[in-house]
């Protein structure tokens, strides 16, 4: 009988310290292709526009799971590089919510890109807004 108490004590034990670690969640900092979301935006100032493109193309990736990565991507719709402005377009569509500056930016692009109308057209089409 001694025996199984101490047995019993001992598998909860056992039991107790396996789940201490389970439930809890740390608060490391989100990342796409090993980098932080903060290193992510502060690339969209880098001088090569392939960097940028990268870099949007990788926020697209975190999309929502972080507060920064919207205005990231509102600004880089705004890019010099027509190219960096397309990965945005395509990083945009991926925010479930996105915000009113990147529907603002779109918009602006269907109207004034030649390069990029369509493109923005189908986004804004794509999130539910005016083709």
């Amino acid at each position: 009988m001694q025996r199984t108490a101490s047995r019993h004590r001992l598998i909860f034990l056992v039991l107790y310290l396996s789940l201490q670690g389970c439930g809890t969640q740390e608060n490391a900092p989100i990342q796409a292709g090993g980098r932080d979301v903060a290193s992510l935006v502060e690339e969209l100032h880098h001088r090569d526009p392939h960097v940028r493109r990268q870099a949007v193309l990788k926020l697209g990736n975190i999309g929502d799971a972080d507060p920064a990565v919207a205005p990231a991507l509102a600004g880089a719709l705004g890019d010099q590089d027509p190219l960096v402005r397309r990965d945005a377009i395509f990083a945009a569509v991926k925010l479930k919510s996105p915000p009113q500056e990147i529907l603002d930016q779109l918009a602006s692009i269907r109207e004034h890109d030649p390069k990029l109308h369509d493109l923005a057209a189908r986004a804004l089409a794509k999130m539910n807004r005016n083709p």
